[in-house]
């Protein structure tokens, strides 16, 4: 038997190995195993077993690390599919989305030795033994190299080795497995003869009340030591037995949700009776549940699920940010089983997702919450997967594997005949033209809950405003005037800005010095609370200045707001108003943010800040007032979806307000107010704002009508990295021609953000009709830059083109 194995590594290439005899009776798709690869060993996935193989010289697979499979073989396609379209080996995507920890490998423990008297060392020699000296316990040869620098490092570590100089051992990481738990029982021996101490008397009470129990619980609630149970072990008196624990995450949450008799309206009983009815075809359905704020699409969700689990079912359930998975818990606690739901995202530590992955395989789970990573849970009875704010960009993973999970949750029902609901007030061009042209089913809420009135919205044009006396320049009088009056009633406001910090840069007024990160294309941020200005994309940190470093001038000026700087100025002309920020400055810490949200909901802030964060299905019924600082910070993005974020951000923060018993108030600062997005916002009309989008793509024949490839170019050089790029598009321009020209060239050229963490960046956006031509001709340019410095990184339908 021989088996192929996909490693995670950058080559797109199966490894085979044979399989031991003793090995054969466990060997499984879906398996890891540690096999040796090149001078050391590696972990990696069973994605074929086979009874022949031609090759020879074949190695044996070393070990296999699970008892049972982490995914099937009916799984692995949809993984297949996934690496093939996104163009990213097997391996690496096997790696990205299955929750198996770091991968376990051999690595290099180097340990000095004591050195003879009068022992002759060469100077690279004596060098790195000085180093050693600093670590006698031992240290691996890959910190050597990164501490030291020194890239041959490794030969003279050798040679050192067989001249006595030190110690070289193979070592292997820890790998993430089952956690095992010791249980105790009772014996069913004789006990009434033997005598017992009073603490192991209480061992045996414990037991007999409540029959089997965990050998740490046991230690706890009996109030004696491990000792003295093994003694009574020995004895006979119990026994112990080893299985394995399931690590959780708590499905608890701070924010409260009044779980009353729900009576669903016309619309929300219309569409979950069109979904059940899919639901109960068992045939692969997409469906696109446009809904506007506050019309109960949650609701009609819950209920689907809940049918969907009635029935013997499993489902999946997508938000698009972590910060929305409590809010949505509170929901469902008490509605469905605790046991039978998973909470999956990149917030979870990887020994939960590694057990809740493992009971979701062995379909002792049947519903999964979470971001994007949770749509690849290995669910085998999948009936129904939801697809919440199915237009956000958040959907999109824009490094290595650069995949959309709302796509795959399409591909994913069609390739299981499930349900899926894509679900928005706002939906996504592509999602809303497929239902025009009769690829998904369309379903409307059109009215909210309780025909409740959606806020009215106010557009404010700033170039009109004043700057007066005692008058503010970030806040229009409008939204001054409209917070005072929310104070006053007990209501809350909600003021958006998309930009944290304090100032959005800081310039020297003497000699111009721009106060620019070191290792990007932006300008550093003013953090005046931590004392520091930040890159917000690197975290690099400086202390504040008041001394320009390029002249020593002191006229150091601030341009542009963040949410420090509008919270302080909130302050400043509300000093009574309870004021919060919401922002990931703020959010960084685990929790912080859920405390936030729960202070609000109680009625404990009178003003929120925050950036994009607080526009996101979020449900305060007493917020009255939304403000919008600046309408133009999304307009001005260099991106042909620059309008249709605009119009889906504005619009769902817009509404936040008015969900309540009191009617709700937008008002819109802009220095653009006759953009044709704002009038469309204004009206709260999509189907407007669509027709007119949709005008402009099919014009320019942007998708939906072509399909995008980005391939980004990275180096530490910038003119090294010019010349391969313009080299590469030279290239391409041929490989194009072979192709009949039927894919449209957009560069090379430098990406707007022309260097982030150290890195120049380029990029060649390739654009068409026929996707299977522009796969070709991208993979084709892969093979291309192999041999190059340059890193090379493929995003098929980017979402970010920065």
């Amino acid at each position: 038997m021989f088996v192929n194995i996909a490693l995670n590594i950058p080559k797109n290439k199966l490894f085979t190995y044979e399989i031991p005899a003793d090995l054969r009776a466990s060997i499984d798709i879906g398996k890891r195993v540690f096999v040796p690869f090149g001078r050391r060993k590696r972990t990696g996935f069973i994605v074929e077993v086979m009874n022949s193989c031609h090759l020879e010289k074949i190695k044996p697979i070393s070990e296999i690390i699970d008892d049972e499979p982490l995914f099937s073989k009916h799984d692995l396609e949809f993984y297949q599919w996934l690496a093939d379209y996104f163009i990213y080996p097997l391996g690496k995507t096997l790696a990205e989305i299955i929750p198996a920890g770091p991968e376990r490998k051999d690595f290099l423990w180097i340990k000095p030795l004591p050195l003879a008297e009068g022992r002759f060392l060469h100077a690279a020699q004596k060098k790195l033994l000085e180093f050693l000296q600093q670590y006698p316990e031992g240290i691996s040869l890959s910190s050597i190299i990164k501490i030291t620098g020194r890239k041959n490092a490794t030969q003279i570590l050798l040679n050192m080795q067989k001249a006595g100089l030190l110690q070289i051992k193979e070592k292997q990481k820890k790998q993430l497995t089952p956690k095992m738990e010791t249980i105790v029982t009772l014996s069913d021996h004789n006990q009434t003869a033997a005598k017992l101490t009073a603490s192991q008397s209480k061992v045996i009470a414990c037991l007999q009340d409540r029959g089997t129990m965990a050998l740490n619980e046991l230690i706890h609630l009996s109030g004696t030591s491990r000792e003295s149970i093994k003694r009574l072990r020995m004895k006979g008196f119990i026994e112990f037995s080893v299985t394995k624990k399931n690590r959780s995450v708590s499905i608890q949450s701070l924010l409260s949700h009044k779980a009353g008799p729900i009576i669903l309206n016309n619309q929300q009983e219309k569409a979950l009776q069109e979904i059940v009815a899919q639901l109960r075809n068992n045939i692969f359905t997409p469906i696109l549940l446009h809904g506007i704020t506050g019309s109960g699409k949650t609701e009609v969700y819950l209920q689907a699920i809940a049918h969907t689990l009635k029935n013997d079912g499993a489902a999946i359930y997508l938000v698009p940010e972590i910060s929305l998975t409590p809010q949505l818990i509170s929901r469902i606690q008490g509605r469905f089983h605790h046991e039978e739901i998973a909470v999956l995202h990149s917030g979870i530590s990887n020994s939960i997702r590694y057990d809740q992955w493992r009971q979701i395989k062995e379909g002792k789970i049947h519903l999964v919450i979470g971001a994007r990573s949770a749509l690849f849970a290995p669910l085998p009875k999948l009936k129904l997967i939801i697809v919440d704010e199915e237009h956000d960009a958040s959907y999109k993973q824009d490094d290595r594997l650069c995949y959309h999970a709302r796509d795959l949750a399409v591909l994913k029902a069609k390739m299981t005949g499930a349900v899926v609901v894509l679900g928005s007030a706002t939906p996504s061009i592509r999602s809303y033209y497929n239902t025009r042209i009769k690829k998904y089913r369309y379903l409307e809420l059109s009215q909210r809950v309780e025909e409740k009135p959606l806020p009215e919205v106010k557009i404010i044009d700033m170039k009109v405003q004043q700057d007066t006396q005692n008058k503010s320049f970030i806040l229009s009088n409008d939204l001054i005037s409209a917070t005072a009056t929310a104070l006053s009633n007990r209501e809350q406001t909600l003021l958006f800005l998309n930009r944290r910090g304090f100032d959005t840069f800081l310039i020297c007024a003497d000699c111009g010095y721009n106060f620019h990160c070191p290792n990007c294309s932006v300008s550093l941020k003013n953090h005046p609370l931590e004392a520091v200005l930040k890159c917000h994309y690197c975290d690099y940190t400086l202390k504040a200045q008041s001394i320009c470093p390029s002249c020593r001038g002191t006229h150091i000026l601030s341009y542009g707001i963040g949410t420090q700087k509008l919270e302080a100025e909130i302050r400043r002309i509300f000093p009574e108003a309870r004021v919060a920020r919401i922002d990931s400055d703020v959010t960084s810490i685990k929790g912080t943010q859920e405390k936030i949200l729960q202070k609000l909901a109680q009625r404990e802030i009178d003003i929120m800040v925050g950036t994009q964060v607080i526009t996101k299905g979020h449900d305060f019924p007493f917020i009255t007032l939304v403000g919008v600082i600046s309408a133009d910070t999304s307009l001005n993005i260099p991106d042909f979806r620059a309008a249709e974020r605009t119009f889906q951000q504005l619009t769902q923060v817009a509404g936040r307000g008015g969900r309540g018993s009191a009617p709700g108030k937008v008002i819109i600062q802009t220095f653009n107010p006759r953009h044709y997005v704002l009038k469309h916002v204004q009206n709260q009309d999509y189907k407007s704002f669509y027709e007119e989008e949709i005008a402009f793509r099919k014009e320019l024949q942007y998708p939906p009508f072509s399909r995008i490839i980005n391939l980004r170019f990275s180096a530490t050089t910038r003119e090294s990295l010019r010349e391969f790029a313009l080299q590469l598009g030279t290239t391409t321009k041929i490989l194009n021609e072979q192709h009949g020209n039927l894919i449209e060239i957009i560069g090379p050229a430098e990406a707007p953000l022309a260097k982030i963490k150290g890195r120049y960046r380029w990029q060649m956006l390739l654009k068409g009709e026929d996707l299977k031509v522009l796969h070709q001709l991208a993979k084709k340019i892969l093979q291309k830059s192999g041999k190059s410095t340059a890193k090379v990184s493929i995003d098929v339908d980017p979402e970010n083109f920065m």
